[in-house]
């Protein structure tokens, strides 16, 4: 739906992309001018919603979705690029400079509170790294999948970094350049756990975890930002 609309917005990957605010929260432009579409989107009771914040494993759980659906075939999951098989509601582009999409503590508390009153599985990403297989048969378990450890670990294999980050049905190389310039950023980074270290100063971690502390005070949610 909204990858039309972006498709048809002149972007050439170097300027940044105009936003706007919808219901308070910065939105890419194109995002806003379909927002009545998307706020509107009916649900049917056998759909699956997977909800991320940007680039916090989306498109690493979109592939093990779509492998466990089809019982770790591999040759459906090639049929098309995986915005197509498992299509966004709204469509994203995460190169823009801007702080878009609102809170991610806001996101996170938000679906974490809303696991009490609807059947949702919380997935960590660090959790996916450390026990991938473990985690991918509690998908598995609660789309009603019960896949022996053949499939399993053929669905490991094809959903780790390296191999997804060759394959063009989930590497984003098929979107054209103007929307998403690989030459400026590739769109799979590293796949790993505690890249924060070689970002952050030991100022800018203070700061975080200040806001962190405050920011998370409220709930029992807790995430870890390197392994032990």
């Amino acid at each position: 739906m909204a990858l039309n609309k972006m498709e048809d917005f002149k972007f050439d990957g170097t300027t940044r992309l105009p936003v706007a605010y919808v219901e308070g929260i910065l939105q890419p432009t194109p995002t806003c001018d379909i927002w009545d579409q998307i706020w509107n989107f009916q649900a049917k009771s056998d759909d699956l919603l997977i909800a991320t914040y940007p680039k916090a494993g989306t498109t690493w759980t979109q592939e093990i979705v779509d492998l466990i659906q089809n019982e770790g075939d591999v040759d459906k999951s090639q049929r098309a690029p995986i915005h197509v098989r498992i299509p966004f509601i709204e469509w994203i582009i995460p190169s823009i400079g801007s702080v878009c999409w609102g809170s991610w503590y806001d996101h996170v508390k938000g679906w974490w509170k809303a696991k009490d009153q609807h059947r949702i599985l919380y997935l960590f990403y660090e959790d996916l790294k450390k026990n991938t297989k473990h985690e991918i048969q509690k998908v598995a378990e609660f789309i009603g999948k019960n896949l022996d450890d053949e499939i399993l670990d053929k669905i490991v294999h094809h959903t780790s970094f390296d191999v997804m980050k060759e394959n063009p049905m989930s590497n984003y190389s098929s979107v054209p350049a103007k929307i998403m310039n690989h030459s400026v950023s590739p769109f799979m980074r590293k796949g790993i756990v505690g890249d924060w270290k070689n970002h952050f100063t030991v100022a800018q971690n203070e700061r975080f975890n200040e806001d962190y502390k405050k920011k998370m005070a409220d709930t029992n949610l807790t995430f870890h930002f390197q392994f032990s």
